[in-house]
């Protein structure tokens, strides 16, 4: 793996749990939508582009309004949103999810059943641990199958901004996931 690959996964997994973690009009995000509307992301995306990647790209460029995000997002997300965020939700046991972190001395977390940690615990992973291994099983157990079904639910029930996200978010994992497969089978000759 290459250090910028390294360094995209991390700030794409990092970049996407906080869009998915925090309602838009957090003041942690404004400086993020002003890098998203000003095609950040589109510079820094290192995966191959086709039509819909292309048409995601665009999508979250024009549409990064915190304050025009807001309904969306609590539609989506809120209490009484439309899509569970919570990984309980999607059958991954979050005693285990805490389990892998505390055996890798990661930092606690206040309330760890919520999706979008996957992804903060995913760029931690990259950033940290020099473990292919680790990584591997993090994404088996636990972010792959979580993904899947929470992303599908975002592509289901939005057709704007949050879709985008959900197409490039599932762009990044599948990427990083054949990069871990492709190391495995290094690894294994």
């Amino acid at each position: 793996m290459s250090e910028t690959t390294i360094n995209d996964f991390s700030l794409l997994c990092r970049l996407f749990g906080n869009l998915f973690y925090r309602s838009p009009t957090d003041p942690i995000l404004a400086g993020t939508f002003t890098w998203l509307a000003q095609g950040g992301l589109r510079r820094q995306w290192a995966l191959s582009t086709d039509a819909q990647s292309e048409l995601a790209l665009t999508m979250l460029e024009k549409n990064a309004n915190p304050t025009q995000l807001q309904a969306s997002y609590q539609a989506l997300f809120g209490e009484a949103g439309s899509i569970a965020t919570t990984i309980s939700a999607y059958k991954i046991s979050v005693e285990d999810f805490i389990n892998f972190r505390q055996t890798r001395a990661m930092p606690v977390l206040e309330q760890p059943d919520h999706v979008a940690l996957l992804l903060l615990t995913a760029s931690w992973i990259e950033d940290n641990l020099d473990s292919s291994i680790a990584q591997q099983a993090f994404f088996e157990q636990f972010l792959l199958p979580c993904a899947a079904k929470f992303l599908g639910q975002i592509e289901a029930y939005d057709n704007g901004f949050y879709k985008a996200l959900a197409q490039l978010c599932r762009d990044a994992l599948s990427a990083m996931a054949d990069e871990l497969e492709e190391v495995s089978e290094t690894e294994i000759e």
